[in-house]
């Protein structure tokens, strides 16, 4: 039976960044699934940056907080990034949480009402900005998990238990269960290490 290896979380750490762009390199040789790209650091501009290193991985934000830019921003920038891959970018985002608002002094309104403002603004910019690549929500109960098989191209969890999954599934439409074109993730906090005891002692 085949192996098919997982995609791997990569962040921009301030003093870190030219490492960061070398192992994307390593991780593709590798033959990795792909390379995600969290909001801190600047997930979005990384991805960019990878986009001009490597070849074939995909590629993609996990994910970019809305309320941190404008839609047109953010559109800009997607749009760099998947042209410039060739198509291998998909863009991820979602509301955050209490804490980052809070830091940010950020003042929300509803989650479910927000993104499904901001995914058509965004869209409406493709003429101004040029192909824009599918997005992915960040979902966790069942109304953005439908929202997802509604308005967007993929959905993405962050650590779902298994046992859990089939459930939240059953909130997308049948054709985003079955089919490849609907991007379906879960996000679980990995150490990857050739020494598999000190990637699992590791915290």
């Amino acid at each position: 039976m085949r192996r098919v290896k997982p995609t791997v979380g990569l962040a921009a750490v301030p003093g870190r960044r030219r490492a960061a762009l070398d192992l994307a390199q390593k991780l593709e040789r590798e033959g990795f699934t792909g390379i995600s790209c969290p909001s801190p650091g600047d997930g979005l501009a990384l991805c960019q940056a990878l986009a001009l290193v490597t070849h074939e991985v995909a590629l993609g934000t996990s994910i970019a907080h809305i309320y941190t830019r404008h839609a047109l921003e953010f559109a800009q920038g997607a749009a760099i990034a998947h042209e410039v891959s060739g198509g291998r970018f998909r863009f991820g985002i979602g509301v955050g949480h209490g804490p980052a608002h809070e830091r940010l002094g950020i003042r929300p309104g509803t989650p479910l009402e927000d993104i499904r403002r901001f995914v058509p603004e965004l869209r409406s910019y493709d003429r101004q900005v040029g192909w824009l690549p599918p997005i992915t929500l960040a979902t966790l109960r069942r109304k953005m998990v439908a929202l997802a098989g509604e308005i967007a191209q993929g959905a993405v969890w962050a650590n779902a238990a298994r046992s859990h999954v089939p459930a939240s599934l059953a909130h997308l439409p049948a054709p985003a269960r079955t089919g490849d074109a609907f991007f379906v993730g879960d996000m679980v906090p990995t150490c990857i290490d050739d020494d598999r005891a000190a990637a699992a002692a590791a915290r």
